[in-house]
């Protein structure tokens, strides 16, 4: 049986690199892809911690994935052998992108055109998806990227940690759909946001670092007594979702990033989690997650939405309409990894996601 070098990542966020066979499709619709690069993602190391609650437990934990279709199941029309692309795998499962070879599902791959590499690509997936599941699954914001605001109108959204990956895309997507103004809750990754937003239709950047009573107040000052209606909590931690709750109108609708239904939030607004793995599995067949407070789309079909907009980001990528998050590169390939999820435990990362060449891992031989 062939082989290839995988990373198992430890409960301690060490990392040791293994020998193992090569993913093999088993259903009509999985593509099985050579990964070029590797993004990475806070929960990456959460999940062997034993943090996260919804996820099965495996020790290639990695799902952000670019690289070379190498083979397709037999219901796969539109990707070939030898197509560039980049996609997002489904969480807990066998077959993630730290590895040589990682699984994907047809409606969570798109195609890469020439002008967007492949490091820019790993730092696509994870959070462009999660931001559309947040946006238009969860708050439902608008009808769908199809539907913008009409330019009269004004729908206050507030977004916590907009500097972050998730959050960062929530900002580009809601603009795509001309929800403003934007109010874009970031500390260090600041100057960054404020390259995203556009004042002139009445965008700020708060500052949480000031404070919890004077992030509220500022949002208060921005929205003058404009209800507000939509937030979405990329951060869920630190008490981002109490502030908010301060903010928000009576029923309105705050989705969290971190799963949990938090008794801290006032029963007067409508709280959800936001989770990629709504794309793949009907939750609704747990009866104890029948709501949107633990990732059920708020409308159905989980796998519909995630090929719309996995399509979506693909053909926006191609036209320069959304642009990656910034990233970096950690030498070593997946000898790296270890370094790249240790920043991420310690949160030394701001405004930037790491990535790693699966071709530099020594070895190996060259990237592609």
């Amino acid at each position: 049986m062939p082989t290839m070098k995988e990373a198992h990542v430890h409960a301690d966020t060490s990392v040791t690199i293994h020998s193992a066979p090569i993913p093999e499709i088993s259903h009509p619709s999985q593509i099985l892809i050579k990964v070029v690069v590797s993004g990475t993602n806070p929960k990456d190391w959460k999940l062997p911690a034993g943090l996260l609650k919804t996820i099965p437990t495996l020790p290639n934990s990695g799902d952000d994935i670019a690289g070379i279709v190498h083979a397709v199941g037999s219901a796969v029309h539109d990707f070939h052998v030898g197509d560039r692309v980049a996609a997002l795998h489904e969480l807990g499962t066998p077959g993630g992108s730290f590895a040589e070879y990682a699984l994907a599902w047809d409606w969570t791959t798109f195609h890469l055109g020439d002008e967007v590499g492949f490091e820019a690509a790993a730092a696509v997936p994870m959070g462009a998806l999660m931001a559309a599941i947040g946006l238009f699954g969860m708050l439902q914001i608008t009808p769908g990227p199809w539907a913008s605001v009409p330019a009269d109108v004004e729908r206050p959204l507030v977004i916590y940690g907009a500097a972050g990956t998730v959050g960062a895309y929530a900002v580009k997507l809601a603009k795509l759909v001309n929800v403003h103004p934007l109010i874009c809750i970031a500390g260090q990754g600041a100057e960054f946001v404020g390259s995203l937003i556009r004042p002139e239709d009445g965008d700020v950047v708060v500052d949480y670092r000031n404070g919890d009573e004077q992030l509220v107040s500022s949002i208060r000052e921005t929205l003058a007594g404009r209800n507000l209606e939509y937030a979405f909590d990329a951060t869920s931690a630190h008490g981002s979702f109490v502030n908010l709750s301060k903010v928000l109108s009576p029923g309105g609708k705050l989705t969290l990033v971190l799963v949990d239904k938090r008794t801290e939030i006032p029963p007067h607004i409508q709280q959800s989690n936001t989770m990629a793995g709504s794309l793949w599995r009907d939750l609704s067949k747990d009866v104890d997650r029948d709501y949107t407070g633990f990732g059920k789309l708020a409308f159905e079909r989980g796998k519909e939405f995630g090929l719309m907009f996995s399509r979506l980001i693909g053909r926006w990528l191609q036209e320069g309409v959304l642009q990656p998050h910034p990233f970096q590169v950690v030498e070593g390939g997946l000898e790296g990894l270890e370094t790249a999820l240790k920043r991420l435990r310690e949160g030394k990362n701001s405004a930037m996601k790491y990535v790693v060449r699966i071709g530099d891992t020594p070895g190996l031989g060259n990237a592609v």
